[in-house]
């Protein structure tokens, strides 16, 4: 009884004891309401993280910013942050439950972050190398359908072509100069730290009567709005971990990812449409003849003055062409896990008829973590279709521009818009065209061609990416990665009935390819930290990798004879079908390779890394595998030195790097092929076992200033490169019953300079400026080949135009060769008896097709919610070559061939062989000889220096307060807006081709073209 009773009263005891002690808990406790805003927008930030310092009581801010939040007396201070902002600490007074917490977007430090080869982020100032980053927001000023063009200008170091294909276009991208003589100069595209397939699908003609095709570009389908930045590595030393692919240097992009903490929405949307610059220049003074006659049989206009009507034949064809792009993202996560996804379509429209592209883009990305943070998985998947149609060519075969350009000039292409006739007697349609008759002619009517000789290509690429790393110990952690990067395109070309020979069969003709790259890559990586002591650190990684390529696929030729039915498009209607199967190119590169920065007291970096590369291109010979090294030595001078206060950075570097370079494919052990029918074709080249990889030679040395604040920045870069063991192709000795051999041999040497300097000229709360200038210089030359080797030609000479492009030594990569004026020993032009001038046979150098040196000016100026950018660049002291203009010229339809005729024929300074002087020549006498298809190529030479208003953009930022949008703007943009200066008849920036070859000649190319129009970007 009294244990109940004592119970009892303990229960009633510890009661109130309870109570009192939940009411005093309750006031101890007190919840706090905030809004977290921009600090110079005032906007609210969502998805922001609060954190009470001490507990893990932790909240995050709503879609207006605001959150709520329990503290105790004792632990009453808040830790806010959020991505793209300063994490900012605030301690609430006695009493306080409402609070506002302004947040400052973060800005470029000193100790700021880039990314290096393998995807590794290092300190900016422990690189002992030059590396430039781009940001996105730069890349997607002014949107363009292939990613490259939008670094022109912008980079130090790096010169860019693109190709005349229209929408879609590959482009020629080339850091510090060409340096293989038969290999690839393209930079390697490395997307995450992985590398991606350069190799595309092959530029090559359709058939013998068929025009060469852009094989493409390796990152002309990623959309823009997926890179987060771009980070270009110029040199053998910055790019030397990946090896032999990385020779050429390396653009390395890393995209976006899920954010922490904020879940957004971004939409953007750009609208462009597209003229036609730089054209020809043409007469409308005298018509279609010869000898100042008329002449309706004449392909020529060389006749009697017109009747005054100005065609204007060009206008009537090209159209105006427009570029849609429209991308959506999503982007959202928490601490453990992050979902970045987009999707963009891209609609473009060429300015020439039936040029048509579609594209999609689709992309995932993934990344969580396990096991207390310590393991990291990431995983992507980027699937790319596009369709184009009618992308055009240059050169003679299937080129509307011929007919177009070469039309007499008083004809009224408008005439020939409906290109067909029926032809009853075989019940088909026919061409319309004034030049068509039974001899063979590749002229014909630009509407027919692009109507009757369609192209169509349908490219799929599917990129996969993923890694895992694993945190062993604080001091190392390992990762695994692997990717797959498939290509696949299908490509066919009809050539209808009424197209006339070499081009097309009575019946007509169809070409058909189907063509899968595959590119396999994996590696597995050790990275360790080490802390010796308070001033000795040591960064490093060891590890591995492989990469696999690929290629299959089929060929289809309806071959010599044609189609059997006209016009039925289809592999199994033709009479000799040429069907083949693609070489199944099959390549491997094995490697292991280590790296280890050395840091002191955080002033003193060296750097070292080793690589060795075993390659399948190098089987059965004596070298199956290539090693190379590079070192690197970094001083921040600041760091030791009494340097004035506002020096923020002062910093030498300097490095010294070797990067291999296998051989082509299949090049070591050529064996007998079997072709089409069974037809055996013999190999003619001898095999040696002595030849040996290519390798590339390189020096840096560089300075890098930051001062008043970080305001001013300058990094000036000095490099010299010599790439030996080229890999050339030469004849062989009868006897040896080779017809070729394949030898290593010569030296190409380039050598420049690289300056970036930026200011942040004006820097207050309404009104910026930041302007940056970038300035490069490469002089290029050819230091030695072989003895047996006095020449080497990447074009050979006798081709269309007397035109050849050749290796010498002394000379320089793309030097332009070509045929001039016989002049006597006065220097005159000499004149045979009939008043036409002396061309000589041999080939002589007219000058170089590349850059010697490039300057670019990028501004940007922020007013309250306004903002004006603009980009400004050039290209100096080259030269390049028309042969169109040369064609103009010998059919006497070029504006200077008019002017000539109206002012009595060609001023010239010349003589017959008995020295009498010659000082006018008639107009068509000079040019049917100096022009044509056989010019006196030394005319057609011209200053390549072109300075162009390259971007422009002016946007508004809206305020949105209290809005569904967290930000919204709109921009009106422009490219290639006006030319400052510019001397050639084309653009030089356009390039036929980019493969070594055709660099700086215009032979029939797409004119350059200005984009002007409107983006919208809405976050919400």
């Amino acid at each position: 009884m009294n244990n109940k009773l004592y119970s009892t009263l303990r229960v009633l005891g510890i009661v109130p004891t309870m109570l009192f002690s939940s009411s005093l808990l309750h006031a101890q406790t007190n919840q706090i309401k905030g809004t977290v805003v921009d600090a110079k927008t005032k906007a609210p930030i969502p998805g922001a993280t609060i954190k009470v310092l001490g507990t893990s009581n932790a909240s995050s801010t709503d879609v207006k910013g605001a959150f709520q939040i329990n503290v105790d007396d004792k632990n009453r201070i808040l830790n806010i942050s959020t991505v793209g902002y300063e994490n900012k600490t605030v301690t609430l007074g006695p009493g306080e439950t409402t609070v506002t917490v302004s947040l400052e977007e973060q800005t470029q430090q000193l100790e700021s972050v880039v990314v290096t080869a393998l995807g590794i982020s290092r300190a900016q100032k422990s690189l002992t190398y030059s590396t430039q980053q781009v940001n996105g927001d730069e890349l997607n000023k002014v949107k363009s359908t292939n990613l490259a063009n939008n670094l022109n200008g912008k980079v130090a170091g790096v010169n860019i072509a693109s190709s005349s294909s229209g929408p879609g276009g590959s482009a020629k991208v080339i850091l510090r100069g060409n340096k293989s003589a038969s290999g690839n100069n393209q930079v390697l595209y490395v997307v995450d730290g992985v590398p991606i397939n350069n190799q595309t699908v092959a530029s090559q003609p359709g058939n013998i009567y068929g025009g060469d095709r852009d094989g493409g570009d390796p990152i002309a389908l990623i959309n823009p709005e997926d890179v987060e930045n771009i980070s270009v590595l110029k040199g053998a030393s910055a790019a030397a971990l990946y090896g032999s692919q990385a020779a050429n240097g390396v653009i390395l992009i890393t995209t976006k990812s899920g954010k922490q903490g904020r879940t957004t929405v971004n939409f953007s949307s750009s609208a462009q449409l597209e003229q036609a610059v730089s054209l020809p220049e043409f007469q409308s003074q005298y018509g279609r003849g010869s000898g100042g006659k008329s002449n309706t049989t004449s392909l020529s206009s060389w006749g009697d003055k017109t009747n005054g009507a100005n065609y204007d034949n060009v206008g009537e064809f090209f159209r105006t062409g427009s570029n849609f792009t429209n991308s959506l993202t999503l982007s959202g996560g928490n601490e453990k896990n992050q979902t970045y996804f987009s999707y963009a379509n891209t609609l473009a429209k060429g300015i020439l008829p039936e040029n048509d592209l579609m594209r999609h883009n689709f992309n995932l990305k993934e990344s969580a973590k396990f096991f207390d943070d310590k393991l990291t998985v990431e995983g992507s998947a980027n699937y790319i279709t596009q369709k184009l149609d009618n992308a055009p060519s240059s050169g003679f075969y299937f080129n509307p521009l011929i007919g177009l350009y070469l039309l007499p000039r008083n004809l009224d292409i408008a005439d020939y818009k409906q290109f067909e006739t029926f032809n009853s007697s075989r019940n088909l349609y026919d061409q319309n065209w004034y030049t068509l008759s039974d001899v063979e002619t590749t002229q014909q009517n630009p509407w027919w061609i692009v109507n009757r000789n369609p192209t169509r290509s349908t490219r799929n690429r599917l990129l996969l990416n993923g890694s895992a790393k694993y945190q062993i110990a604080p001091w190392i952690n390992v990762q695994a990665r692997g990717s797959l990067d498939r290509t696949s395109e299908v490509w066919d070309r009809k050539v209808y009935a009424g197209t006339p020979t070499p081009l097309g069969r009575p019946n007509g003709n169809y070409d058909y390819t189907n063509t899968t790259i595959t590119q396999q890559y994996g590696d597995l990586i050790a990275n360790m930290n080490f802390h010796i002591n308070d001033k000795f650190q040591i960064t490093g990684l060891v590890g591995t990798s492989i990469t696999d390529w690929k290629t299959e696929g089929v060929n289809y030729s309806s071959g010599t004879v044609g189609l059997e039915y006209p016009n039925q498009f289809i592999i199994q209607n033709s009479t000799t079908p040429a069907p083949s199967t693609l070489s199944n190119n099959r390549r491997q590169l094995q490697s292991i390779f280590a790296s280890t920065n050395l840091s002191y007291d955080q002033w003193l970096y060296l750097d070292l890394t080793a690589r060795n590369d075993w390659a399948s291109t190098l089987a059965f010979t004596d070298s199956k595998s290539f090693f190379y090294p590079s070192v690197g030595l970094g001083i921040v001078l600041n760091d030791k030195l009494q340097l004035p206060e506002f020096i923020n950075l002062a910093k030498i570097r300097g490095s010294y790097a070797i990067v291999g370079n296998d051989l082509p494919p299949y090049t070591t052990l050529l064996t007998n092929t079997v072709g089409s029918y069974s037809v055996l074709t013999l190999n003619d080249i001898a095999f040696l076992r002595t030849l040996k990889p290519e390798k590339t030679h390189s020096l840096e040395l560089g300075t890098e200033w930051r001062m008043w604040n970080n305001r001013l920045n300058v990094d000036v870069t000095y490099y010299k490169t010599n790439t030996k063991n080229q890999f050339f192709k030469i004849a062989a000795n009868q006897a040896s019953l080779y017809n070729q051999f394949a030898i290593n041999a010569g030296d190409i040497q380039n050598q420049g300079v690289e300056a970036l300097v930026s200011v942040d000229a004006i820097k207050n709360d309404s009104f910026t400026w930041n302007t940056s200038l970038n300035f490069t210089y490469n002089k290029n030359k050819i230091i030695k080949l072989d003895d047996r080797v006095t020449e080497f030609a990447l074009t050979g000479a006798g081709n269309f135009g007397n035109y050849a492009s050749k290796f010498q030594v002394g000379g320089s990569f793309g030097d332009i060769y070509g045929k001039d004026f016989v002049r006597d020993v006065q220097g005159r032009i000499v004149v045979d008896g009939d008043g036409t001038p002396q061309i000589n046979s041999d080939y002589v150098k007219l000058g170089n097709s590349n850059p010697i040196w490039q300057l670019g000016w990028n501004n940007t100026f922020n007013y309250k919610n306004f903002s004006l950018s603009f980009l400004i660049d050039g290209k100096f002291d080259y030269q390049v070559m028309s042969l169109t203009q040369a064609l103009l010229d010998g059919n006497g339809v070029s504006k200077v061939t008019g002017d000539a005729r109206a002012n009595g024929g060609v001023t010239i300074n010349g003589a017959t062989s008995n020295g009498t002087p010659v000082t006018n020549i008639d107009a068509e006498s000079w040019y049917s000889k100096t022009g044509g298809i056989s010019p006196a190529s030394s005319q057609y030479i011209y200053d390549g220096t072109v300075v162009r208003l390259r971007e422009l953009t002016f946007g508004y930022n809206f305020n949105i307060k209290d809005s569904f949008f967290k930000k919204l703007r709109i921009n009106a943009v422009g490219r290639n807006l006006f030319y400052i200066s510019k001397k050639a008849p084309f653009d030089p920036e356009v390039a036929m081709s980019t493969g070594n070859s055709l660099s700086g000649i215009d032979i029939f190319m797409m004119p350059a073209t200005r984009n002007y129009g409107l983006t919208l970007n809405a976050t919400f």
